[in-house]
């Protein structure tokens, strides 16, 4: 008993390996696209399903992409109709594991493992590598299916295993409610029917007392989704709430429909294929739970809406985009990041806006929340930079690779463009503290060299949001004119100070602000550098 239960876990443990090393493999050759393809999906219902099964083969999990639209829902990437769809896409999508094991094609691990390697090992093309190693992670998943299935085999003769099997043939609710334990135990609905399938092969199991035990996967697999929803929006906790409600809804209608659906299943299955009857049974769950649900996904956002009423209020101070349970897929992890940093440098603009009308209008209220907001600002670029650093502990793309570097010095730079706010707010409650007072030339030429600023800002933020190259010469040609805009003003002023126009202090402040000027300037040329060709 020991050595079965020990080759079972160590079975499992190398077919969970292999699912998140396909998963890895996956997304380095097609991450970034995975979230371009969730970023301009439609409302249309039928779209977010065919997406949620897309990105679910991809990431060969469905549990990790409900998480990640319950965290796409929390920052309001996704409304409610959206992740629903997504979800139930998602669900058909984690069903093609299954089926693939289904064929038997276990024997064929040590091939898929050799040719791998080969690539992975042997060729420096970075696209070769990547298929390389999906392929070697194939290999593993199915040596683990191998492996738990030769551990199951001394069972076929165990009476109280096999009195055990009789007794979910015959109470198939006992058998639902296992299931739902056993994929909640191991968090993965892919690697508790890849059990299943595998007891199916070595017949240990019957088709009947297999059924329910799948049907209860769909539930144990919600469990995740649950969990990542506690402390997250209204939103986010409607989303994971649909996701327990779409599956345990399917799981009780099939249970009160269970002889015809046995029927069907058997009627569309090979003969004497309990692997093949177990896989089709796990598609066709979803496809027509899918099925049933989706012409009713209006009326269904507006139970769950008011199941757990109420509204999403107030701004959250910390990062809203940033979700650390999916750092383990870069492509989608980075694209969160960039949300998060565009956001920062909506805060690091109103700064400028708020020191410079501080300074023109005099008014200390606005410099004062210039200076409570650089703190959100210093707060979001430690939170931003520490993901990004995770993210790096994965596997990146060359493309991926590129993009996360550049976000990484966007976002040191656009600290700094606060700080330099900051320092302009801090001569300008000088100012006014000591009663400097400008003249009207100068506040002229401030002002001038402020829409210069905010123009080459703008733009240098819109180049990394739309990834637009395009932009860059209008940047560099901006920050040379700020260059030569700096030494003009810093010339009139000196004029004004010998002229007797302009007193010592206010020349003194007036030339620093205009530097601290020019730096920002400088920081909005380097952000330009985030957008590449290849992206």
């Amino acid at each position: 008993m020991v050595q079965i239960i020990f080759g079972l876990l160590g079975g499992l443990a190398i077919f969970i390996f292999g699912i998140k090393s396909m998963s890895d493999g996956l997304q380095s050759m097609a991450g970034k696209k995975t979230h371009a393809v969730m970023g301009k999906l439609t409302s249309i219902p039928i779209v977010g399903v065919l997406v949620g099964s897309l990105i679910t083969v991809v990431t060969q999990s469905s549990t990790l992409v409900t998480v990640m639209v319950v965290g796409f829902v929390n920052t309001a990437m996704l409304n409610l109709k959206q992740a629903i769809s997504v979800i139930m896409g998602a669900n058909i999508g984690t069903t093609l594991t299954a089926q693939m094991v289904a064929f038997r094609i276990t024997d064929y691990w040590i091939f898929l493992a050799a040719f791998g390697f080969i690539a992975f090992f042997f060729f420096k093309q970075k696209t070769v590598k990547n298929a390389g190693f999906t392929v070697f992670a194939l290999g593993m998943l199915l040596l683990g299916m191998a492996l738990m299935s030769q551990a199951m085999v001394p069972l076929r003769h165990d009476p109280a295993f096999q009195e055990l099997m009789l007794t979910f043939s015959d109470n198939r609710i006992l058998a639902m409610l296992v299931g739902t334990l056993f994929t909640a135990l191991v968090q993965s609905s892919t690697a508790a029917t890849g059990v299943i399938v595998a007891m199916t092969m070595e017949d240990l199991i019957p088709f009947q007392a297999a059924l329910p035990l799948v049907l209860g996967t769909n539930i144990g697999t919600t469990i995740t989704a649950v969990f990542a929803s506690i402390g997250g929006s209204l939103s986010a906790k409607r989303a994971a709430l649909a996701h327990v409600l779409f599956n345990a809804f399917g799981v009780v209608l099939f249970l009160i429909f269970l002889s015809p659906y046995e029927s069907l299943i058997l009627s569309i299955s090979p003969a004497y294929d309990v692997p093949r009857q177990v896989a089709n049974a796990h598609t066709m769950f979803s496809v027509i739970n899918t099925v049933v649900f989706l012409p009713f996904i209006s009326q269904f956002a507006r139970l769950l809406t008011k199941m757990i009423p109420g509204e999403d209020v107030g701004e959250q101070q910390g990062a809203i985009y940033l979700d650390w349970r999916i750092v383990n897929m870069p492509g989608v992890a980075i694209n969160l990041a960039q949300q998060e940093i565009l956001r920062m440098a909506q805060f690091a603009r109103e700064n400028i806006k708020l020191a410079v009308e501080g300074l023109i209008e005099r008014d200390s209220k606005k410099l004062e929340a210039m200076k409570a907001q650089e703190n959100l600002v210093d707060g979001l670029e430690k939170e931003i930079m520490h993901y990004l650093a995770q993210v790096s502990q994965h596997s990146l793309s060359n493309d991926m690779s590129i993009r996360h570097t550049g976000l990484l010095h966007a976002c040191n730079d656009i600290e700094r463009i606060s700080d330099h706010a900051d320092n302009i707010a801090g001569f300008a409650l000088s100012a006014i503290e000591n009663d400097v007072i400008f003249s009207d030339a100068a506040i002229e030429e401030l002002t001038t060299m402020y829409g210069m600023v905010m123009e080459i800002y703008d733009t240098a933020i819109r180049s990394v949001k739309d990834n637009d190259v395009t932009l860059i010469p209008r940047i560099k040609a901006l920050e040379a004119a700020i260059d030569l805009k700096e030494n003009e003003l810093r010339e009139a002023h000196i004029r004004r100070m010998r002229e007797g126009r302009c007193g010592v202090s206010a020349g003194v402040i007036f030339r620093d602000i205009v530097l601290n000027f020019e730096r920002i300037g400088d920081h909005s040329n380097n952000i330009s550098h985030v957008p590449q060709d290849k992206l």
